[in-house]
């Protein structure tokens, strides 16, 4: 069973993450930050999404970002304490 939100140690989680995640986390936030300073401020609700992800090669290049929904940018609903899984993964 998931732990609950509210027990969850934030601070030990973040120094026991590895660096290749700590990178990609840094990365991502990168590729928001230079979008939005092109475009303006986006909603909360719009994801900055890598056409070919970061994962696959991909780069924070102007060309292979976009803003979406976040509904079409997640796999699966976050809907639980904490932004958790809920239900199977898979494309709604």
């Amino acid at each position: 069973m998931p732990t609950p939100a509210n027990k969850r140690d934030y601070k030990r989680e973040y120094a026991n993450e590895s660096d290749k995640r700590r990178q990609d986390r840094r990365e991502r936030m990168r590729a928001r930050y230079h979008y939005e300073k092109e475009h303006g401020d986006l909603p909360s609700d719009v994801h900055v999404d890598h056409k070919r992800p970061l994962s696959q090669g991909g780069t924070n290049a102007k060309s292979n970002l976009r803003a979406i929904p976040k509904e079409q940018n997640e796999s699966f609903r976050r809907d639980g304490p904490g932004g958790k899984q809920i239900g199977k993964a898979g494309k709604r």
